[in-house]
């Protein structure tokens, strides 16, 4: 398969990765000047191998999850262009700077606009050394540039295993592997892998330090934002699941072997949580939060279908932000601690 583009933009990517070929062959560095780089392969969640002959020194990151994990690494100076500028709260507060400075090759986010592709002549514009991605989508979808696409103009891509990577959530998610693959393999991409053991480590260390309640409470993982009809319960292939067990609960769909499924009310109630764990979007704004869970659990106490289920009758809920609980990253592992705190009985 060809790539259509400008000539001027095929000239500028080939001559790019025929100069970075050659050094690689001639001296082995990594872009930061650090010697004893080794072209590495990986494969991410689609069976994709790619060979980096360099470190990346212009990535194009096409959804927030991943680019975050580039931040947590230090990497943020290697992103030339993100996808679509990130909805405000979707990253942590620390990056906001740096993540400001770098462009949007789809424009800003628009609340239910979903992914917006980026179109071929913006990607190949940015001359990326690198394309990561995060969701099939950001590759599959119309108007979207295939990894195929990718490769024949010899560009790498990388579709993370932690964000919503099917093929790779082979058995029930209970710990953080998926994340650690994913830091393990930049790690080695960008030639900063001590760098990664680091992060995961620090992931590691917190995981290890909670203190878990007495018993396992069931937990009802509802995602407000997702709609109150017929709400989406995590089963147990999604990032939620992990955060849950590793803070000592019980996700009362662990039983399902999906990422999500839709259930009715009266499945939740004969299921009978003990804690309702109320999820929202980050709106960037703890005030806005805090208004939006109580939002959320006044439609709980409020649900005459919901009167029977002890968490709602006992009112224990617990509160996470989708961004650090629901997707795959290095936040999940404060997500876990933080909720350890809310499980544990009151007194």
């Amino acid at each position: 398969m060809h790539v259509l583009r400008p000539a001027s933009a095929a000239a500028a990517v080939t001559a790019v990765l025929l100069i970075a070929g050659c050094a690689s062959q001639a001296r082995p560095q990594a872009a930061t000047g650090t010697p004893g780089f080794v072209p590495v392969t990986v494969t991410d969640c689609t069976g994709v191998e790619s060979v980096v002959k360099a470190p990346p020194k212009r990535v194009v990151v096409l959804t927030p999850s991943v680019l975050e994990l580039l931040l947590w690494l230090g990497l943020g100076d290697r992103v030339a262009a993100i996808g679509q500028q990130p909805r405000p709260g979707s990253l942590p507060p620390r990056f906001a700077a740096q993540v400001a400075a770098i462009p949007a090759l789809s424009g800003k986010y628009t609340a239910g606009s979903g992914y917006q592709p980026v179109p071929r002549e913006e990607l190949l514009s940015a001359e990326p050394d690198l394309v990561l991605g995060g969701f099939s989508s950001n590759f599959e979808a119309a108007g979207a540039v295939s990894q195929a696409d990718l490769a024949a103009a010899g560009i790498p891509s990388y579709l993370a295993l932690s964000t919503a990577c099917k093929s790779a959530a082979t058995a029930p998610q209970t710990g953080f592997d998926l994340v650690w693959r994913d830091l393990g393999n930049l790690g080695r991409i960008f030639g900063v892998p001590d760098r990664a053991a680091k992060v995961i480590a620090e992931m590691r260390r917190k995981a290890a330090g909670i203190e878990a309640p007495g018993e396992r409470p069931g937990v009802f993982p509802f995602e407000y934002d997702e709609g109150t009809a017929t709400p989406s319960a995590p089963g147990n292939r999604q990032a939620i699941n992990a955060v849950i067990e590793t803070a000592g609960g019980r996700n009362v769909f662990s039983d399902r072997d999906e990422a999500y499924t839709k259930v009715g009310w009266e499945e939740v109630v004969a299921r009978d949580p003990q804690v309702i764990l109320v999820i929202i979007y980050d709106k960037g704004d703890p005030a806005a939060n805090d208004a939006r869970f109580a939002e959320a659990e006044r439609f709980l106490v409020g649900n005459p279908a919901l009167r029977g289920v002890r968490a709602v009758r006992e009112k224990r809920f617990a509160r996470l932000v989708y961004e650090s609980a629901s997707v795959g990253g290095v936040r999940n592992a404060d997500a876990a601690v933080e909720l350890a705190g809310q499980l544990r009985p009151a007194g």
